[in-house]
């Protein structure tokens, strides 16, 4: 299966703070990889790196096998990687309408005015919230919200849609709820899906492998079964504990 994503060797620090040093990842067409691991090892920077917010150190990064990133610098701008983000604090424009928010993520395509309404229109109805297209995000739900951060993603119809713990804090049955709409949704559209989470479990719902990043690598990876059959990664080897002991 052809790569739609390759990481191969990438650095990043910031000061005397290594974040990665030599970290490699493929990820295929159409595949779906949660990355998780200890709290402030880099999984956020990786995805601002993959997104072309900042250029690594050294490595490189390519995108459908075009080069995106480098050494210092950012051949292809975030606009023009076929991907989209969505952030765990979601960066909803407060002044504006759950609709004005998708056709703001429209806006770097260059697409007619009626084509751009029509496409951020069926973005909402396709997350259910086709009735709040004119309510601004402070009288949204906690859920509601997350769900217009997640249609001005998919509304660009990404190759590939990163995100960073955008459901923290929902219950479970809404988050549940939001992770299988999003993994069918991600599915018609052929897109592949790098998740950031602290929980691996999470990759069920996503049909997903799981990647470990720690100590600016990836230790391990497969799916949940196979990592929980012989964990070799402090972060797995903790989490089976933690289930075991739950168990018991």
């Amino acid at each position: 299966m052809n790569s739609i994503l390759e990481i191969y060797n990438v650095a990043k620090a910031y000061g005397r703070k290594t974040v990665f040093s030599g970290l490699s990842l493929k990820v295929a067409s159409r595949q779906n990889v949660l990355i998780t691991g200890p709290s402030g090892g880099g999984k956020s920077t990786l995805l601002r790196l993959l997104a072309g917010f900042e250029p690594p150190d050294e490595g490189t990064i390519q995108i459908e096998g075009r080069l995106v990133s480098e050494k210092g610098v950012i051949p292809v701008p975030p606009h023009k990687r076929g991907l989209a983000m969505v952030f765990q604090d979601l960066g909803l424009w407060p002044n504006l309408t759950a609709l004005q928010n998708v056709l703001v993520g429209l806006s770097g395509l260059k697409l007619a005015k009626k084509p751009r309404f029509e496409r951020a229109a069926a973005a909402l109805t396709s997350c259910e919230i086709a009735e709040l297209a004119n309510k601004r995000p402070h009288l949204l739900s906690g859920g509601e919200q997350q769900r217009v951060a997640l249609a001005r993603a998919l509304a660009v119809r990404p190759r590939i849609l990163l995100l960073d713990e955008p459901f923290v804090g929902l219950d479970i049955i809404l988050k549940n709820s939001m992770l299988q709409q999003m993994h069918q949704l991600c599915n018609q559209m052929r897109s592949a899906v790098l998740m950031v989470s602290q929980n691996p479990s999470e990759c069920a719902l996503l049909s997903a492998e799981v990647a470990v990043l720690e100590d600016g690598s990836i230790r391990e990876r497969g799916t949940l079964e196979q990592l929980r059959r012989a964990p070799s990664s402090r972060t797995m080897q903790a989490w089976e504990k933690e289930l075991r002991a739950a168990s018991a």
